[in-house]
């Protein structure tokens, strides 16, 4: 009877042992899927603003057309001089803006690194138990076998 506990109680710490795998392993997969969007992300904010970039080349060659064809008139050009001026200033400020947003995505990216390396170092650890525990598990499974056949020998 107390075989049959101890080895029920077996079995049940490896059904536990079972399931911390299966947690661990969804919260990697979570994570790794966390962390592509995170990706993506990043990427299609790349490409919204070489799409600002790119709207705005559009925008400057506009200007310098218009620029030609107003020389004639100085009162026009002094108008959309002031205009320039300002249109200056927002590219400044939009320009300093993703100064700072392309800074926090630095920051991020180094801080999903540092995640990804914490990660990695987790499940290196968890391999490691992985194994402690395979050899005991071999040990114990000796150990019973030796016993099962003292039970027979006995028994004869």
């Amino acid at each position: 009877m107390y075989l049959e506990q101890r080895i029920e109680q077996l079995e049940n710490v490896t059904v536990e042992h079972g399931k911390q795998i299966e947690m661990i392993a969804t919260g990697l997969a979570t994570l790794t899927t966390t962390v592509n969007n995170g990706f993506n992300e990043m990427r299609n904010e790349f490409r919204l603003v070489h799409e600002k970039f790119a709207a705005q080349d559009r925008r400057f060659e506009r200007l310098e057309g218009r620029m030609d064809r107003i020389e004639a008139d100085v009162a026009v050009l002094k108008t959309d001089v002031a205009v320039l001026k300002t249109d200056v200033a927002v590219l400044k400020t939009d320009v300093a803006v993703l100064k700072t947003d392309v800074a926090v995505l630095k920051t991020d990216v180094a801080v999903l690194k540092t995640d990804v390396a914490v990660l990695k170092t987790d499940v290196a650890e968890i391999k490691g138990r992985l194994d402690v525990m395979s050899g005991q598990f071999g040990k114990m499974t000796e150990g019973i076998e030796t016993l099962v056949e003292l039970i027979k020998t006995k028994m004869n």
